[in-house]
Order: structure tokens, then sequence, then C-alpha cells
């Protein structure tokens, strides 16, 4: 035993502070019932005693085999530990401290449990377990032990539940008493004569108490509703017997069994005949006992009922770049579906089809078993992804003419129609055709062909580009006779001027003119796409550098004499172009000769009225030019 710090008295006699009745159980002192079937004998406090008693005495002239639950306490260091008692004396008797409510009882029989070692009892070391006679707690009378509680700790004060098991057999006279499951000690007594003076029926109960060091000490008369299936970690297959085996420990006689499948069926029989499974699933099965005191407890376990391996596919053939249509049916429970495709490795969720080469190709579909529930099923499918038709296509363009040819590359498959859209809203089924565009633009032709196999060909795409000849030769001028000039046309394309004569090079858009006299010249433009665009310039000569200035311009939006524009004929270089009105504030001026007035002043329409313009140049002979006149302006 342990070493209580408080005072040894030893009392042969205790009555406790208060006595009550549960059922028929009757409790002393600190003991408290905590549930239907526990109760705490000793709170963790310093120098408290408490006992639970069977109200009515069991005759010993019948065997009897007590299970318990016991739990003594979180602390290594705690006090001091509980005893099961049998004895005729009372049911309020006890004592606190080392003695833990035995010591002193007289006549009796105890099976300790003692957490603390009390040297001049001759604890040992560790958490022991031992029968003791007449309330003798020294282990020099003891009638076995002390040994171990536990045979894989010395402590068990570990914070958790463990199974005290103490059975008589009047028979052999053997009264033994087991920790979590395993015998540890044992006497062969004869109880009725050697200890109770003939008298067979006894009291039974457990005492606890605490001294100096304190500990939660409790007790559990057992009811531990659990049970065994035939199936191997609890996982079966559907259609498979299987047998449910009631391992339920229990203090008494359990009074009723209630199983419950999971699969809507219920049994109440101790030992329920095997079950079958006709679906896949996981299947809560409870087992509710109840014990003769009435009090219940439930436990449940989760069985994994597998499926038989089946398996099923279809692939449907399909063109190049398709994904082909599959099905399949689903994993059930407990299978587990793997795939191959073309024989390569095994994947674990369904492949990906699309873009598989064209040719022949094969996918298959294992199902296995996670319980063991037959041999794994195999679905093969085998399919075609079948070739597209593939073509070449060529165009020839002559402007807003076009022609259009297809032709077949491979002959697998057979091309059975053709569609060509030329991107202006019409269509053609010819392989080859001609095309006439209605307007210079960009268009996109598309063609596209239908093989004997099913298979609509990619389609392929034309960019048509028809440029615009649009070509201006610029506008006529005046030059001096036989002083070099430049043309100016604008467009794209190759330029042809003519006639040539004259011309420094009638092949290039601003060619050099001289002339001697008034010409009128034509340039041709031919575009990429062979379309044909012509203008014309006419060319005036005249004698010396002279400038020529409107007397009247209509600046009225309409196209025609819209500017004040001077027309400089052998001129070098504009000083300066002004307009003024008539209180002579300049309204416009300019160096550059290919600018003139629009008759607008600071951003505002001017009215009619006549207006003075100045100009100063230089002519090609470098001598400087000085003009000045009037103009009307007319709305």
């Amino acid at each position: 035993m342990k070493l209580a710090r408080v005072s040894k008295l030893v009392l042969l006699l205790c009555l406790f502070s208060s006595t009550r009745l549960h059922s028929q159980y009757i409790l002393n002192g600190a003991a408290q019932q905590v549930s239907c079937n526990c109760y705490t004998l000793t709170p963790p406090q310093n120098t408290k005693s408490g006992s639970v008693w069977n109200g009515t005495k069991i005759s010993l002239a019948n065997p009897f085999d007590f299970w318990f639950k016991v739990f003594l306490g979180c602390d290594d260091n705690g006090a001091d530990g509980i005893v099961f008692i049998l004895q005729p004396i009372s049911t309020s008797v006890g004592t606190t401290g080392e003695g833990m409510g035995f010591q002193g009882v007289v006549p009796s029989i105890g099976i300790a449990l003692d957490t603390y070692q009390n040297g001049n009892q001759n604890d040992p070391s560790y958490d022991h377990i031992s029968i003791q006679k007449n309330g003798l707690v020294n282990h020099t009378t003891d009638l076995a032990g002390p040994v171990p509680a536990s045979t894989t700790s010395n402590n068990i004060e570990d914070c958790q539940w463990h199974k005290l098991r103490i059975s008589w057999d009047p028979a052999t006279r053997w009264l033994r008493a087991y920790f979590d499951g395993v015998l540890r000690v044992e006497t062969q007594i004869d109880l009725i004569a050697g200890i109770f003076n003939n008298d067979p029926n006894v009291y039974w109960g457990f005492t606890g108490a605490t001294g100096g060091s304190v500990n939660l000490q409790q007790f559990c008369t057992a009811l531990d509703p659990d049970f065994s299936t035939s199936i191997a970690g609890n996982n079966g297959c559907v259609g498979q017997s299987i047998s449910m085996t009631n391992q339920s420990e229990s203090f008494a006689p359990i009074a009723t069994y209630n199983w419950d499948f999971g699969d809507g069926t219920t049994s109440t029989d101790p030992s329920p005949p095997p079950h079958v499974y006709t679906d896949p699933g996981p299947y809560n099965v409870h087992l509710h006992v109840t014990g003769l005191d009435g009090c219940s407890h439930d436990t449940l376990k989760i069985l994994r009922i597998g499926a038989i391996p089946a398996a099923s596919l279809e692939v449907a053939d399909t063109c190049f770049a398709h994904t082909p249509r599959m099905s399949f049916a689903p994993p059930a429970y407990g299978l587990e579906h793997s795939w191959q495709l073309d024989g390569g490795a095994p994947v674990s969720s369904p492949p990906t089809l699309a873009q598989l080469p064209a040719g022949p190709h094969r996918l298959e579909l294992i199902a296995t078993s996670l319980y063991n529930c037959g041999a794994p099923a195999t679905a093969t499918a085998n399919f075609i992804i079948k070739p597209l038709p593939t073509f070449d296509a060529v165009t020839q363009q002559n402007c807003l003419d076009f022609g259009f040819a297809a032709t077949q590359r491979d002959p697998v498959p057979g091309i059975t129609g053709w569609t060509w859209d030329f991107g202006d809203g019409v269509r053609t089924a010819l392989a080859s055709t001609s095309h006439h565009y209605p307007r210079y633009g960009d268009y996109t032709a598309r063609l596209w062909a239908m093989g004997d196999n099913g298979c609509s060909s990619d389609t392929a795409q034309v960019p048509i580009h028809i440029g615009n000849p649009n070509v201006f030769a610029g506008n006529d001028t005046v030059v001096i006779t036989g002083y070099p000039a430049q043309l100016h046309a604008t467009g794209t394309g190759d330029f042809l001027w003519s006639p040539p004569d004259g011309l420094s090079d009638p092949r290039i858009a601003n060619p050099v003119v001289t002339v001697d006299h008034d010409r009128e010249f034509y340039v041709m433009l031919t575009t990429d796409e062979g379309c044909v665009g012509r203008d014309t310039v006419v060319v005036r000569a005249i004698k010396g550098p002279a400038i020529y200035v409107p007397t009247a311009f209509t600046p009225n939006g309409d196209g025609l004499n819209d500017l004040l524009m001077p027309v400089y004929v052998g001129m070098k270089k504009l000083e300066q172009f002004s307009v003024y009105n008539r209180w002579g504030q300049r309204v416009f001026t300019t160096t550059d000769m290919r600018r003139g007035w629009d008759g607008r002043t600071e951003q505002k329409t001017s009215g009619s009225a006549t207006y003075i313009w100045l100009i100063r140049a230089v002519n090609y002979l470098d001598q400087p030019v000085l003009l000045k006149g009037t103009v009307i302006l007319i709305h």
C-alpha cells in the first residue's frame, strides 16, 4: 500500500457522512453516481472516502463472475486506491487514507488495487493487486499477491479505464481476479467457513479513499456491448453469409439485445442468424444492450460490403480530331477501375481520347474488388479513328476574276463532295471553278471536303486580296518652257506614263518632265492582282518665271475653286504669301507653295469682300519676286 500523508487512524466501522440509495446500490461518503452504471468513489480531494454497495446480499454458495471497469485517476503520485470487498456487516463501512475503506472491516475479503506506496504496509513500488482478508492491509498477511496490477505497465493511474473481472467458484473454492483480461491473483479458500463463520450471505461493493495525496477514482458495473464478424476487417461481399458473434461483457446477465444491421432489418437474438447483404455499400451495424438494472449501452461497427467485379464499356468510331463517344458503368461500391489504352500503362481515371491518331485503337476497363469479392472483370472496346480527307488548293487571279482548283492528296478516304466558300456569300460544290468578285477588297475563301467514310476534312483558308487600282496623275500644272519640272502621281502598283518623250523615266510615279509646248500625259497603274487604272494630267508651257493669282474664289465646299491658290511657275522659294482684309489685318500667311487660303479667319468663314494679297518669292534665276494684288471672296 502507499503512505498517505494523514493520520493512520484505523476504524473498524465507519459511518459515512451521508447515505444515498440509487436503485439497488447504496452510496456513502464522497461517492457519486456518474451515469446509470458508473460511480465516483473519491473526487481528487484530500482525505475523502466513498463506498458503493449493492443493497442485496449474494450467496457465496453460488458462483459469480463479476465484470467491472475501473478508473484509478491521472496522477501517478496520487492516492490511494480502491478495493472490491465482500462483507456481511453493513452497507456503510469504510475508512480514509491508506486503508482505502477496507482496513479494519471484519470479517471481509478484499481485492485491492493499491496505487500508493506505504512503506509501513510493505507496499511494493509499483501499482499492485492483492487478495486480503479481515481488513488487514499489511501485505505480510495477503492471501495472494501483491503483484503488478497490469502486465504492461507499473502505473495504472494513467487516465485510462481498465477491466477488472472477479470470479468465485464454490465447488472448487477458487477466488480469482483478472486485470485487463489477464489473471493476476488467485487463492483457493473456503470463504463461507473460513472467513464468514458459515454465513454464505454477504454484501459486495467497492470502497476507495484519499489522504494527503489524491486521485479521481471510479468504477462501473460492466455493460460493454461488442461483437465480431466472420469477415476480415469487417469487409465483405454482396451475397456473402456473414455471422455476427456477440462478445458483449456485462456485470450481470444482459436483459435485451437489439441488433440493427443497417439495411432495414433487425434482430433481438443474442446470437442472430447469419446475415446476407444484397446491395453493395457501407452499413452501420448497431448492437444495443440493456442490463437487468435497466442500464443500456450501444456500439457501432461499419461493415463495408463490396460489389462483385463487373465491367462494361463501349467506344464509338469517330473522325480524327474528334473525341470518341464513350460509355461505361461507374464503379460500384468496393470496386476500383483501371484503364489501358492501346496496351499502355494502366491509369486510374478514364483516359482522354481526343487527338488520337487515325487508325484502330483498343481500350480496356478492368474492375477490381477492394474486398476480394471475386476475380477482376475486364471489358474491351475496339474502335477506329477515321482519317480526314486531304487535298491541295490553288488559285489563279486576274484582278476581280479568280480561278479555284482543288485536288485530292491521299486516296484514303475517297472524297465524295467539295465545298468552296468564296467569302462574299457565294458557294459552289465544284472542286475546280472560277469566280468574279464584285468589288475590290479583302476576302477569305474556304474549302472543305467530305470523305466517303463520313468524315469532313479540315477547312483550308485562302486569303484573297484585290487591290484598288486608283491612280491620280496629279493636278494640271504650268512649267517654264525647256525648264525641268516634276510630275506627282499617286497609287499602289506599277506605273507607266505615255507618251514617254519628254519624261525622265516613264515607269516611275514621279518622273521629271521637260516640254517646249503644252502637253497632255496619261499614266496607267497596274496592281499586283492585275487590276488597271488610268488618269491624265495637262502640262502647260510658258516662257520665263511667273506667278498666277486668281482674281476671285468661292470657298463654298463644292470642290470647285474653293482655295485661293497661286500658281508658281519657275519659283525656287516662297518667302511669303499673305492675305489682308480691308483694315490691313492679316488673315492668312504661308511659306509653302502647296498651301492656299480657304477663306476662313480664326476658324470662322469670312464674309464676301475684297482682300489684298502679297507674295514674296525667289525664282529659279535667284531673282527676288514681289507681287501685290486683290482678290474677291464670293459666297
